[in-house]
């Protein structure tokens, strides 16, 4: 018997975002499990809103980081 369950969809992270450096340099979006972001943004607002476009497609949900690392609550 087949299983048709499909897996869980992925979910879009909103990460700040380092150069080279180390340093922050604008906010990344990135797919759950990925160690390439899919965009980068100057602000958060920006990759907030990019992350809810792609998570509504793919019927999933956004996890935000703040600066300081820690997670943000939905809101």
């Amino acid at each position: 018997m087949a299983d048709d369950k499909k897996p869980a969809a992925k979910k879009q992270y909103v990460l700040p975002h380092k150069n080279a450096k180390g340093e922050q340099d604008g906010w990344s979006v990135k797919l759950e499990g990925s160690t390439k972001p899919t965009k980068v943004f100057k602000t958060k607002v920006e990759a907030e809103k990019y992350a809810k476009e792609l998570a509504k497609k793919q019927g999933t949900d956004v996890v935000r980081q703040k600066k300081d690392g820690k997670f943000q609550k939905s809101k």
